[in-house]
C-alpha cells in the first residue's frame, strides 16, 4: 500500500477563519482569565483563607463535570435555521459577560472567610455555566468546518494567532492589575467591566461569520443514554482522555503558577523577557508545526511538543530565579505550546471523524461533553493541588520575601509536577491508532460522503423531499476499507 496518501485540497474561507479565532479569543479569554487568576485574586488580594479555597474547587468537580454532557447533548440536538451552535453563541454571549464581570465583584463581606467563600464558589459555577454552553461549540465547530489535518491546522494556526492576544493580555493584565502592591490597581474595575463587555460583542458580532454542517441537522434525535454508551465504541477517543486529563491538570496549575512566580519567585525583576520570549516561541511552534503536520500527522507532532514542554519546565526550574534566564526557558516552552495547540486541535479531529466512521454521524457536542466529564474535574484537581504544594512548603500570602524552602515549594508545583504530567502524556499516546497511510485513506472517503450529505441537504431544502438516508455510507465505507486492507495484507 502507498504510504504516501494524499487527501483532497480542503480550502476554509478566510473570513470563517477569522470569525472563529476572534470569537475563540473571547471565549477563551473569559475562561482562561477566570480559572487562571481567581484563586490568587481571592488568596492573596481578598485574603480568602487557602483550605477554602481547595474546598471551594473541590466542591466545584461535582457541577463542573455533571453540565457538560448535558448541556453537550441539548446543543447537538437542537434543530434552528442558523444550526445547532451558533444559536448559543450569539445569545449566550451577553450572560457571558455578565458572569464574567461577577467573578471579580464579590457581593460577600471581605470580613467574612465564610461568606466569601460561598461567593468564590458562586463565581465558580456561574462562569463555568456559561463557559460549558459556548465553549462545547467552540470544541465542535473546527472539526465541522474542515476534516483534513492540514485544513484544520489552518484553523489553528489563525486561531493561535488570534490568540497571542488571550495570551499577552492574559499574562499583562494579571500582572498589572494584580502583582507588586498590596491593594488592587485603580484600573481594576473599569479594565475587567471593559473586558467582560467587549469580550460579548466579539462573541455576538463573529457568529455571523461562522460555519457549521447543516446537513447534520437531518440526523435523528439520538437518547442522552444512548449518544453517551456510543462513545464507548471510539477506543482511540478514551487512550487520549488519559493525557488530556493529564494536560487539563497542569494547565491550572501553570497559569495559575505565573502569577505566584512573578510576585514571589523574581519579585522586582521585569517579567518582560519572559513575555517576550514566550510569544516568540509560540510563533515559531506554530509556524513550524503547520509546515511539518501534514508529513508528522498530529500524533507525532503532540508527542514531539509535550517532549519540549518537559525540557523547558525542568530548565525553567534550574534557572528560572533570574528573568532573564528565564526567558531561554520560556522560549523552548513557547515553542511547544504553540505548536502543541495545533496538534491538540488535529488529534481530536480525527478521533470524531473516526466516531462518524462507527456511527454514521457528526456528533461533537457529544464528545466535548465527555471530554468535558474527563477533563473539566483536571481544573479544580489542578488548583487544590497546587494550593496544597504551596501551603506544605509553608508559603504565607501576602508576606516578602518568602522563606527559601515556600520558594522552593512555588518552583516544584510549577515546573516540575506539570513537567511529569506531560512526559506522562507523551508516554500515552504512543499508544493511540489513529494514524498513518491507513488513517488517512479513511478520511479521504469521510470527505466523499460529507459532499453526499451536503448535496442531500440542499436538496431537501428546494425540493423538501425526504432526504437520502447517507447515515450509513461512512459504515460500509469503512467495512470496504478494512476488507481491502487485509486483502493488501494477505
Amino acid at each position: 500500500m502507498n504510504d504516501n496518501v494524499e487527501l483532497p485540497e480542503e480550502k476554509v474561507s478566510l473570513k470563517t477563519k477569522l470569525s472563529y479565532s476572534f470569537g475563540g479569543l473571547a471565549n477563551g479569554f473569559f475562561n482562561s482569565f477566570v480559572f487562571s487568576n481567581l484563586t490568587f485574586f481571592y488568596n492573596v488580594k481578598l485574603n480568602l483563607d487557602q483550605s477554602l479555597l481547595i474546598i471551594g474547587w473541590l466542591i466545584f468537580i461535582i457541577w463542573n463535570t455533571l453540565n457538560d454532557p448535558i448541556a453537550s447533548y441539548i446543543v447537538d440536538n437542537t434543530r434552528t435555521k442558523i444550526g445547532r451552535r451558533i444559536p448559543y453563541i450569539r445569545y449566550g454571549s451577553i450572560f457571558y459577560g455578565l458572569a464574567f464581570i461577577f467573578c471579580w465583584f464579590p457581593i460577600a463581606p471581605l470580613d467574612n472567610q465564610i461568606a466569601l467563600f460561598v461567593n468564590f464558589t458562586a463565581a465558580l459555577f456561574l462562569l463555568d455555566t456559561m463557559f460549558t454552553i459556548v465553549g462545547v461549540c467552540y470544541f465542535s465547530l473546527p472539526n465541522e468546518i474542515a476534516v483534513t489535518a492540514k485544513g484544520r491546522a489552518s484553523i489553528g494556526v489563525y486561531s493561535s494567532a488570534v490568540g497571542l492576544i488571550n495570551f499577552v493580555l492574559g499574562f499583562i493584565l494579571p500582572v498589572i492589575l494584580l502583582t507588586g502592591q498590596e491593594e488592587l490597581h485603580p484600573l481594576f474595575a473599569p479594565i475587567i467591566i471593559g473586558v467582560g463587555v467587549g469580550g460579548s460583542v466579539i462573541l455576538f458580532v463573529t457568529s455571523f461569520g461562522l460555519k457549521e454542517n447543516m446537513f447534520a441537522q437531518l440526523q435523528e434525535h439520538e437518547g442522552f443514554i444512548k449518544g453517551l454508551k456510543l462513545t464507548f465504541k471510539n477506543k482511540p477517543f478514551w487512550i487520549i482522555m488519559i493525557p488530556a486529563f493529564l494536560i487539563a491538570t497542569l494547565y491550572p496549575i501553570f497559569f495559575t503558577g505565573i502569577l505566584y512566580y512573578i510576585d514571589y519567585v523574581i519579585p522586582g525583576q521585569s517579567p518582560v523577557y519572559v513575555l517576550l520570549s514566550t510569544i516568540i516561541g509560540i510563533i515559531v511552534g506554530l509556524v513550524l508545526t503547520m509546515k511539518k503536520i501534514p508529513k508528522w500527522q498530529p500524533k507525532k507532532a503532540m508527542i514531539l511538543n509535550a517532549y519540549l514542554l518537559v525540557g523547558g519546565l525542568i530548565l525553567l526550574f534550574a534557572i528560572g530565579y533570574n528573568s532573564v534566564l528565564a526567558s531561554i526557558s520560556t522560549l523552548i516552552l513557547g515553542t511547544g505550546y504553540g505548536g502543541a495547540i495545533i496538534g491538540n486541535m488535529t488529534i481530536m479531529g480525527d478521533v470524531i471523524d473516526n466516531d462518524e466512521l462507527i456511527t454514521g454521524k457528526r456528533r461533537e457536542a457529544i464528545y466535548g461533553g465527555v471530554n468535558a466529564i474527563v477533563t473539566k474535574p483536571s481544573v479544580s484537581i489542578g488548583n487544590a493541588m497546587f494550593l496544597a504544594i504551596i501551603s506544605g512548603f509553608g508559603f504565607i500570602p501576602k508576606q516578602h520575601p518568602q522563606q527559601l524552602v515556600a520558594i522552593i515549594g512555588i518552583m516544584l508545583a510549577f515546573c516540575i509536577v506539570p513537567a511529569i504530567l506531560l512526559f506522562l502524556s507523551a508516554i500515552t499516546l504512543r499508544w493511540y491508532p489513529l494514524d498513518g497511510p491507513e488513517w488517512l485513506e479513511k478520511k479521504k472517503h469521510i470527505m466523499e460522503v460529507h459532499k453526499k450529505k451536503e448535496k442531500s441537504y440542499l436538496e431537501s431544502l428546494s425540493k423538501k423531499s425526504k432526504p437520502s438516508n447517507l447515515d450509513s455510507d461512512l459504515k460500509k465505507t469503512k467495512l470496504k476499507l478494512e476488507n481491502n486492507q487485509k486483502k493488501r495484507r494477505e
